[in-house]
């Protein structure tokens, strides 16, 4: 115990010990945890599903404006590792995953293409595509160089994409002729 100087009275200094601070942030995490249980059984699965649907459903469709890629990045390579076509169909999207098919649509002329997403961007705020310039003809806009299109989503392309692209197409039947056997092929 020691003595204030002014006062003359004794006084105990508080003992910092340092599991003081642990205690209470475990005290805290605690009382969160069960906070959130409690107002977890408040809110209906059916609620929080019904939600997860909704955005689910609202990424499907999405609407904004649309550039295309200029000449400096021909041949350049993509965010997905590929080199960029000016003649393939594909666009530059923010959030959807590599392969992914959309199909845009021109909402000034109602033309409507299908692309693959290969690439990130827009970079340029309040567009939401990046098309390649053979996409931008066929949208009818590589002369204004922008468009207000609505975009929906198809679907993932499978994963073995580049091997059904590469594939060479099946023989034709011919009618009459035995059933021809299967050949392997290999490539060099």
């Amino acid at each position: 115990m020691t003595t204030h100087p002014c006062i003359g009275s004794a006084f105990t200094s508080r003992v910092h010990t340092p599991g003081h601070r642990l205690a209470r942030a475990q005290r805290f995490a605690a009382l969160l945890a069960l906070s959130l249980f409690a107002l977890g059984s408040l809110v209906p699965g059916d609620a929080i599903a019904r939600a997860a649907r909704d955005r689910a459903q609202k990424a499907l469709r999405e609407s904004g404006w649309a550039s295309f890629y200029g000449r400096e990045f021909f041949n350049r390579r993509t965010a997905s590792g590929e080199r960029l076509d000016p003649n393939q169909l594909t666009a530059a999207h923010r959030s959807l995953p590599f392969g992914t098919r959309v199909r845009v649509t021109n909402l000034a002329n109602g033309r409507r293409v299908v692309v693959r997403i290969n690439d990130r961007g827009p970079f340029k705020k309040g567009r939401v595509l990046d098309v390649t310039p053979a996409a931008a003809r066929k949208l009818g806009f590589a002369q204004s160089g922008l468009a207000h299109v609505r975009l929906d989503v198809l679907g993932k392309l499978p994963k073995d994409y580049t091997a059904l692209m590469d594939a060479p197409a099946p023989p034709e039947p011919v009618s009459g002729a035995a059933k021809p056997r299967a050949r392997c092929l290999t490539r060099g």
